[in-house]
């Protein structure tokens, strides 16, 4: 029979946008593949995508489990639930190994695991506790990650300040880095005939800025909604790819500061490739990232970048790519910096193109097969290590 494995996530979304590639691996490794994860709730895609998911999941004989597990800490009750479901899986299919990812997720999985002693590899798509981070995440889950670190055979990171964090600080049994979960630098060269301007009603000579990612305070949308505000140039627009809890209150700040007009929601969006094409800048705002695919996708398009100075950024961009604009969670001081980086860029079409040029030339080394190559390396001596310490324990048995 083929060993089992399981590929555990918080919400299906993360499956969706980190995990098919890392699923087609196993698959080839000869692993017969199981999926739990939340299909119903918390995901940052619509339903028709997780459909899609599901049926992609199917088409390759993938196993799926609804996994109620909370994308974020809201109750006790849901997370003893979630820990629950996942002990009984683990003791029905004895996996050879979990691939477990997301905070919540991670903990519970690992937790599970550690006490059936099923080897653990976790993926961290970057730590909620950073240089800059709020003391409060620094409180609840550094000792979180620190002790289910001792319980963690292979500790993946996706940026480079992290992996230097997890080596000095954390007990994995090891640590690896991998280029996030890479992007497709081929997909967004050729031109696609989706005209953004017309269906979005925008008119032909302006300006757009565009924003890709869920629609939270973590993202940070409302800082660009306020600046395009403060801009005497009225011929600016906004498009927001992404959907989220936080879009009815993205839109009634837009109306009150009197910019309704010039903002777009676009919603959650499979094919970004337009998008990027067609926009003049690439703003992204965020408080927090591991790595962000959206942004090496826009970097893969050509774009300019205007980014906050932060973990995962700061890797991809540099002053050859973009602007990096200092990000202060408190109040609205990072806004004249934004401010004035988006206007340096924006009203200086050669410096774009410079920086569009130097984006797509060094997101080379976050590539798919990058990422792939070392992911698959990870997972090969992952396997090794799980098949050899199988056989000890077996052979101590017949002794």
């Amino acid at each position: 029979m083929k060993r089992k494995v399981l590929l555990a996530a918080s919400v299906a979304s993360m499956v969706l946008q980190f995990n098919l590639q890392n699923i087609k691996i196993l698959l080839a490794m000869g692993y017969k593949v199981h999926v739990a994860c939340n299909f119903k709730e918390g995901n940052t895609c619509g339903k028709q995508q997780v459909q899609e998911l599901l049926h992609i999941l199917n088409s390759l004989h993938v196993q799926c489990h609804q996994w109620d597990c909370p994308r974020k800490l809201r109750s006790v009750r849901s997370s003893v639930r979630a820990y629950l479901q996942m002990d009984r899986l683990l003791r029905q299919h004895q996996f050879a190994w979990v691939h477990c990812q997301s905070p919540i997720g991670g903990a519970l999985a690992r937790l599970a695991g550690h006490r059936l002693r099923v080897p653990m590899l976790y993926t961290a798509h970057g730590f909620h506790f950073y240089k800059g981070a709020p003391l409060f995440h620094w409180l609840l889950y550094y000792p979180a990650e620190k002790l289910l670190a001792r319980w963690t055979d292979v500790l993946v990171t996706v940026n480079q300040e992290d992996f230097r964090f997890a080596r000095r600080r954390l007990r994995a049994g090891k640590v690896c880095y991998i280029p996030g979960v890479g992007v497709d630098t081929e997909r967004f060269l050729a031109k696609t005939p989706q005209n953004i301007r017309k269906r979005y009603h925008i008119p032909k000579d302006a300006s757009i800025l565009l924003s890709v990612g869920e629609l939270s305070r973590r993202k940070n949308h409302a800082a660009v909604i306020r600046v395009l505000a403060d801009m005497q140039e009225t011929n600016v627009y906004y498009l927001i790819c992404g959907q989220g809890a936080q879009k009815s209150r993205l839109q009634a700040l837009a109306r009150k500061l009197g910019v309704a007009g010039r903002v777009r929601f676009a919603g959650y969006q499979g094919s970004l490739a337009p998008f990027y094409q067609h926009a003049d800048l690439f703003v992204f705002p965020s408080f927090q990232e591991g790595l962000p695919v959206a942004l090496m996708e826009a970097m893969a398009a050509g774009m300019a970048c205007v980014v906050s100075d932060i973990r995962g950024n700061r890797e991809l961009i540099d002053e050859h790519g973009g602007i990096r604009f200092p990000c202060r969670r408190l109040g609205r001081r990072q806004e004249p910096e934004l401010a004035e980086a988006v206007k340096q860029l924006l009203f200086d079409h050669a410096r774009r193109q410079g920086c569009g040029r130097y984006n797509r030339q060094k997101i080379k080394a976050f590539s798919l097969d990058e990422a792939r190559g070392r992911m698959e390396q990870i997972y090969r001596s992952f396997d090794r290590h799980c098949s050899r310490n199988a056989a000890l324990r077996q052979g101590q048995v017949r002794e």
